[in-house]
């Protein structure tokens, strides 16, 4: 259903662009609007690259996968589908550095050398999901193995290219939380020198508004450390402890970041938070010998990587505002 209501979305939003840009065009003279165009242009660039990526991912199928079994898994077949997914994502940031004016400034970038890495992003926009296969992925030849909601699987290109490749797409209200943690675990598994694996713990982009509401369902020690990180989501467990009881001795990458709250929703590309926007990120390393190896460590471990993770975006809004 999604891949005919992308296209006729395309064709529609094309034919009709001499209308809807030149209402944009007046709607955006509003203070609290001077984001719709830009925002329209972004859509219509979207959509392209669905339907450009619809096509290039059926052309891999004829090439590499049509028929041919256990060879639909190929080497070529998964690096021509991890080209579409880098394109996806490199075409995506491009619109937004010239529809919107975005600038990235990445510190910490020496962490991004050496072995594969378990990568942790905070996780504050739907912006902020191309920001590994972009600064690291790509740059480093890594090929990144993603943990995902199920609900990404509505986007045809995800889909598609999503579950051709070794990811997994979390269902976060499943009635056996205990299948959705191995399948999790399970991307850990066959993972090659040039791999790695993605996980954003918070599950969901922050807002002050969710982030109100978990801390309601929090006691005692749990809800008093969550108060503390002011700009995150409490990290749920149960993902990212597995990926570190089956860890096969990868370095953990964190990923902190600042600027693009202004993506969290719609309305935000709207009213224009997102133009001229400068992406602060910082990356550091935690070497594979400095996890814990006991489950009680490893928790401990996790919300101290999340006091740093609140140290860091702190820094980045200091400097932000500097």
């Amino acid at each position: 259903m999604t891949i005919p209501g992308i296209l006729l979305a395309t064709v529609l939003l094309t034919i009709t662009a001499p209308i809807w840009v030149s209402l944009s065009a007046v709607i955006s003279l509003f203070h609290g609007l001077r984001g719709c165009l830009r925002c329209g242009l972004f859509l219509a660039g979207y959509l392209w690259c669905e339907c450009i990526g619809i096509a290039i991912s059926f052309i891999i199928w004829i090439r590499y996968g049509l028929n041919r079994g256990v060879a639909s898994r190929s080497r070529k077949f998964l690096r021509a589908n991890f080209r579409l997914q880098c394109w996806w994502a490199g075409s995506l940031e491009r619109l937004g550095r010239r529809i919107f004016g975005i600038r990235f400034e990445v510190s910490g970038s020496e962490a991004l050398n050496g072995s594969g890495v378990i990568l942790i992003p905070r996780h504050a926009s739907i912006g902020d999901t191309i920001l590994p296969v972009r600064l690291y992925g790509q740059p480093h030849d890594r090929h990144l193995r993603y943990v995902l909601k199920r609900e990404l699987l509505f986007d045809p290109c995800l889909d598609i290219v999503g579950n051709r490749l070794p990811n997994y797409f979390v269902d976060r209200f499943s009635d056996d939380p205990a299948q959705e943690r191995d399948g999790v675990a399970s991307l850990l598994k066959g993972l090659s020198r040039s791999e790695g694996v993605v996980i954003y713990p918070e599950g969901t982009r922050f807002s002050a508004k969710k982030r109100s509401h978990v801390l309601q369902k929090l006691k005692g020690e749990d809800q008093r450390r969550a108060r503390g990180w002011t700009h995150l989501l409490p990290p749920r467990y149960g993902g990212i402890l597995a990926l570190l009881q089956a860890n096969p001795q990868l370095d953990l990458l964190f990923c902190a970041h600042v600027g693009l709250e202004g993506s969290a929703d719609f309305y935000s590309l709207i009213n224009g938070s997102w133009v001229n926007t400068t992406i602060k990120i910082h990356f550091w390393r935690v070497p594979f010998a400095e996890i814990p190896e006991d489950l009680d460590g490893q928790r401990n471990f996790i919300v101290e990587s999340w006091d740093r993770m609140q140290h860091e975006v702190s820094l980045l809004h200091s400097a932000e505002a500097g």
